[in-house]
């Protein structure tokens, strides 16, 4: 490389934000400043430098060899930028700065936000954005900074982390099982209307399991939105297969064959390789994970459990 006179270190907080993220647009969302100055600013670290540091590809931008040399001596700068400010020694050091989460719909709505509210109120700098979606999470770079999802890739410059398993199972309404034939055993529901995803706009493969509870399913309702599937059974629509964490706390929905039926899958936590020692992201990451974990009871009661347990 060139001497490193010219460098504008300034700079290295666009190489960073970019490198972390793979889009001009999100580092500049990151950066508060249009993706433009970014340009402009990677631009004059390459000029600087003598080298190009990103090439661009089909999903964003990606390091060059002499950007993954940069890298970690960009990391170092930071780290000791953030060090040289953060006050007197000893004093505790307030961390920010953004944090976009994806998770599906029902866990991001039920375990995530409500795990990030108590994170909040522990590091109020991080700026905490959640988009929910019961789409394949998209693995492209800068879309994300921590994702919750119950597809494991098998991507590289992803790592990847288990959170727990959670299980899916039958409910229906009391007024829907008064009307209808009795349910004693699996074979019965061939019998009965049931509810559900609609199929051919499932991108996650690991949600195609109705086969697992039955092969000859009539179905009376089907939706994208699992908000939508529980109050179609809460309505008295027909047998809905739902998360336990968010059906087993409805009062206006009843278990079936809950001594013998479930579906378990397992949540994946997902997280870009370099953003993995970000401290907030790790911060972000760590609340969460363990907020699963103290949960996992409700996310996969026993089977026959008959109280409902509440999330809390």
């Amino acid at each position: 490389m060139h001497s490193n006179s010219k460098v504008n270190l300034d700079d290295l907080r666009f190489f960073l934000a970019l490198a972390r993220h793979g889009r001009l647009v999100a580092a500049g969302e990151r950066l508060g400043v249009e993706h433009t100055t970014v340009s402009r600013r990677l631009a004059a670290l390459e000029k600087a430098v003598g080298h190009r540091l990103f090439e661009r590809t089909r999903t964003g931008w990606a390091l060059t060899d002499a950007g993954r040399r940069l890298m970690p001596h960009a990391e170092r700068i930071e780290a000791e930028a953030v060090l040289a400010f953060s006050g007197t020694e000893g004093e505790a050091r307030p961390v920010s700065g953004v944090v976009r989460l994806i998770a599906t719909d029902a866990a991001g709505s039920v375990m995530v936000a409500p795990a990030l509210a108590t994170l909040h109120a522990q590091h109020p700098g991080i700026e905490l954005e959640l988009v929910t979606t019961s789409a394949l999470i998209s693995q492209h770079t800068g879309q994300f900074d921590v994702a919750i999802t119950l597809h494991r890739p098998q991507l590289p410059r992803l790592h990847v982390r288990r959170l727990c398993d959670y299980a899916m199972r039958l409910y229906a309404a009391p007024s829907y099982l008064a009307r209808a034939e009795p349910i004693r055993v699996t074979a019965d529901l061939a019998d009965h209307e049931m509810v559900w995803y609609i199929e051919s706009l499932l991108d996650l493969p690991e949600l195609r399991v109705f086969n697992e509870v039955s092969e000859t399913a009539t179905f009376s309702f089907r939706s994208s939105n699992v908000f939508a599937q529980l109050e179609a059974v809460a309505a008295g629509l027909g047998v809905g297969l739902l998360p336990s964490f968010l059906a087993d706390g409805d009062p206006r929905v009843e278990p079936v064959l809950h001594h013998e039926l479930e579906v378990a899958r397992t949540f994946w936590m997902i997280v870009p390789s370099a953003l993995v020692n970000v401290e907030r992201v790790q911060i972000v990451c760590n609340h969460v994970a363990q907020w699963f974990q103290d949960r996992a009871d409700v996310l996969k009661p026993p089977l026959g459990q008959a109280d409902k347990p509440r999330l809390g």
